[in-house]
Order: structure tokens, then sequence, then C-alpha cells
């Protein structure tokens, strides 16, 4: 009588348990993971304890909140429960701690696991993976019991992210039953190498291409500046009767903004809206840049207003594109719209609106905003920042206080603030502020000057009147064998790119 009433009562305690592990799993499914917490936090509090299979969920769950504290103290709980040796439950607290970056904490779980299967085994390479510590993964991968395909594919993989296509194509020759994780990876680790070439031909040979493999493929030509390639790729996957994602269409809105292509741009839009991915807000980001980039600021506004959701991405990038027209106050307007509307300014959006300011010539604005980045919203300012106000100093003629700004500022001035500034002074023919410009460049850089600051120096005594300090100059620029690169302009007919430079002759064939 005893025997049977324990075991109808274990028999209730297991069923609750696995209807609080079923909630738990379909809150972090469902992309809660705060709500898989409470529950568990309320699961606790009814008398259920959690077992194998609750400790992965939760782990988990800690990993999307990016929250430590939770996470050490489910690993103390699944410590104290004694589930902290369960396989499931080690590999579960490897793919967290990598999650968090704490790869010390992960190498300490694995080392004390009694008990390591391959799924273990993968989780500790996959971390290591995840930090770039490929040359740790490779002495894993060695000591390895036994791989499996993900095993290959996890190695593959990170030494892609790393650039290190050779180590990639080791393993990836290694790999007897290669899935299309394996070619896609690969591939990755070509266009990662600026390998357009070798990423093509692996394309072309694998058995079977996912989206994934499209995107890699699209992405490894912006990268490598490719864009007319990029767009050719999405009309081939559309040919195939390929299904975009609204990464596909993030991309290629890219490409046709850096091609200045508002025609192919506008077509983007409308497939983007006969398929449904027009809501999304990386395809909306996108639009309003592309808009923005391709001259149609008006196309950008309209995008902008019309999504029912805006992120601070949205913003920003409408803010920089107003900023590219030389609407500064309508760039101020929509930084106060941006702050009642309840979304925090950042880096970006301040880098926009003082680039704004510089372009409408906006000196005072500038200023106030510089100056209450830190103050009012908690943003110091970056080299960035300090960039555009030279920028917006050097535009107004305000060059000494711009210099001034470059001796204070607390960064090392790059070669495109100081060459931002000395241009300002060849405009206004400021000697004596762009003289001690040169004097800072020459004086850091112990001699070595770049073709491009030696034609600045030139043409800044040239620009006072002083021939004879600028023929220095030019007779540098001589000795040193520096050849101004001819200027060229690409312009598209019947949908392609053609590509001109200065005193180009040739006629192509397609214009005849």
């Amino acid at each position: 009588m005893a025997l049977s009433h324990c075991s109808s009562l274990l028999s209730r305690v297991d069923s609750g348990l696995q209807r609080w592990n079923r909630v738990i799993k379909r809150r972090v499914n469902e992309g809660n993971p705060e709500q898989a917490i409470l529950a568990y936090v309320e699961m606790l509090r009814v008398g259920f304890h959690a077992d194998n299979f609750t400790f992965p969920v939760l782990l988990k769950a800690a990993s999307n909140l990016s929250s430590c504290c939770i996470g050490f103290t489910l690993h103390g709980q699944a410590v104290k429960t004694g589930f902290c040796g369960h396989c499931f439950v080690g590999a579960a607290l490897l793919d967290m701690y990598s999650g968090f970056g704490a790869i010390d904490h992960a190498t300490k779980v694995f080392e004390e696991l009694a008990v390591r299967d391959v799924v273990v085994w993968n989780s500790m390479l996959a971390a290591y993976a995840s930090c770039g510590q490929m040359d740790n993964a490779m002495k894993l991968f060695a000591n390895m019991p036994q791989h499996d395909l993900v095993s290959f594919n996890i190695m593959i993989s990170g030494y892609a992210k790393i650039g290190r296509k050779a180590s990639a194509r080791s393993i990836f020759d290694r790999t007897h039953a290669k899935d299309v994780v394996s070619w896609n990876s690969m591939i990755l680790a070509c266009t990662n190498a600026g390998d357009m070439r070798d990423a093509r031909n692996l394309f072309d040979v694998m058995p079977a291409k996912n989206i994934v493999t499209w995107n890699t493929m699209i992405s490894g030509c912006l990268h490598a500046q490719l864009y007319a390639e990029a767009v050719d790729l999405f009309e081939e996957m559309k040919a195939g009767n390929r299904e975009a994602d609204h990464l596909t269409v993030t991309l290629v809105l890219s490409a046709c903004a850096h091609l200045g292509w508002l025609g192919k741009g506008t077509e983007m839009h409308v497939y983007a809206q006969d398929h449904g991915l027009a809501s999304s807000l990386h395809v909306v980001t996108s639009l309003i840049d592309m808009y923005a980039k391709c001259g149609s600021i008006e196309k950008s506004l309209l995008v902008f207003y019309k999504s029912p959701m805006k992120d601070v991405y949205c913003w920003n990038a409408i803010i920089s594109g107003l900023a590219l027209h030389s609407h500064g106050y309508a760039s101020l307007r929509l930084l106060d719209e941006m702050r009642e509307s309840g979304v925090r300014p950042d880096e970006i959006t301040f880098i926009g609106v003082l680039t704004a300011c510089s372009h409408g010539s906006l000196v005072k604005e500038g200023c106030w905003l510089f100056n209450c980045m830190e103050k009012e919203f908690g943003i110091p300012p970056k080299i960035e920042h300090y960039g555009c106000m030279v920028d917006l100093l050097g535009r107004a003629g305000f060059l000494d206080p711009a210099f001034q700004l470059v001796k204070a500022m607390p960064f090392d001035p790059r070669e495109s603030i100081l060459g931002a500034l000395l241009s300002a002074c060849v405009i206004h023919q400021d000697l004596e502020t762009g003289e001690k410009v040169i004097n800072l460049i020459t004086t850091s850089k112990a001699h070595h000057v770049s073709d491009g600051e030696l034609i600045s120096f030139a043409n800044l005594y040239a620009s006072c009147g002083r021939w004879k300090e600028a023929d220095k100059w030019r007779h540098r620029m001589n000795e040193s064998g520096i050849k101004k690169p001819a200027g060229g302009s690409t312009i598209e007919v019947n949908g392609k790119f053609h590509r001109f430079l200065a005193g180009d002759i040739s006629i192509d064939q397609d214009f005849r």
C-alpha cells in the first residue's frame, strides 16, 4: 500500500515537472527568455526542482538575456542538485559561457566533466572558435576521441571568421560527408580573405545551395566593392526561383546605394513589398539609406514616415541622409522628434547631426551639440565626433579654433582629420594655421608623409602665392615618384556599369 502511494506521488511529481519544462521551453522558443526565468522561479515556489532537461533550457535563456548573474546562479543550482555533470547540462553551460565570452569558465566546466560525449567536445570546440582561439580549437580537435560533421563544420567556420582561408581549406578537404553548412563556411572563408574567384568556383560546384549561400556570396561582393556583381547575383538568384529574405534585400539595397542606382533600388523596394519584406526594420533602414544616397531624399522621408516602427538605426539613417543633402535644420528637427518618440540617440546619431551642421554651416548649433553629448546624453565624444567638429569649424573659416581642438583632443589625430583641416586652410588661404598643421603632420609622422599630404602642402603654398615653397614640395613629390591617379567615373547603360578614366578615349562596343 505504501509502495503504491509512493509510486503514485512520484508519477504526479514527474508529470508536473514535465509540464513546467514544456512551459519554460515554449517561452524560450517564443523569444521570451525573461518569462522563462520567471516561470522557473514560480516552479521553485510551488515545490518543483529542475532536472537535466530544465537546466539546458534555462541556461539558454540566461545566455539570450546576456545575464552573467542569472547564469552563475543557475550554474550553482545545477551543482547543488547534482546535474552539473550531466552531458546535456555540461554542453549547455559551455554554450552559455561561450556566449558570455567567458572562455576560462567554459574551459573549467569542460575539464571538470567526468563524461564527455561528442556534443560536449563540440561545445568546447565552438567556444574556442567563437572567440577566435583557433590554435586552442585545433589542439582540442586533434585530441577528440571522435569527430562528427558538426566538429568539422565548427573548425571550418572558425577559421573562416578570422580569415585563415588555407587552414579552413585543409579541414574542408578532410571532411568526407560535406553538407551545405560545410560549403557555406568554406565560401565565407574565401570571401573574408578577399578571394572572390575561389568563392565563386566553390559556389558554382557545390551540390545544393540555400539562402545563406546566396547571402554569403552577395555580402562577399559588397566587401570586395564588387557592387554590380552583387546585384547580378541577386538577379541570378531570382532567375532560379529562389526566395530572398530580409538580409538579401538589405545587401542588394546597399549595393544599389554604393552604385547610385536609383532604378534598381526602386525595383528592390517593389520586390520587398511584393514578398512581405518591406516591414522589416533592416529593410526600412536600408531603403532610407539607399534613396538618400541615390539623390532622392524625398523618398527617404516617405519610407521613414510610413514605417509604423522605427528603431535607432532608422532614425540614424534619415538624419544622416538629410545631412548628406545639406538639410541641417531638418536633421536637428529630426533629432528632437527622435527624443520625443522615446528613442535614445547613440554615437552614430551625433555623427549624423554634427555632419549636418558641418554641411549646413550651423557652427553655433554644432558646438552646442558637441558640448552636450556627454553632459546630457552620457556619450563621450570619440575621434569621429572630433573629426566632424574640425570639419565644421574648418568649413566655416574658424581655422585656429579648429587647430586648437585638434591639439586638445584626447586622441592622436587621424590623417583624415588633419587632411580636412589642411584642405580648409587651402580654401581659406590661411597660411599661418596651415603651416602649423604641416608641422604637426611632419613631426608626428617621423618624416613619413603620405602622397595626399605632399600634394596638400604644395597646394597650400600655391594658394597663398608662395611659389618657391610650393615648388619645393612638388619637387619632393617628383623625387618620391608620386603620380596623381587619374579621375574616373562610372555610368550605367542598359543595366550594365562602365567605368571611364580621365583621358580614356576607348569606346566600349556596347555604345556603338
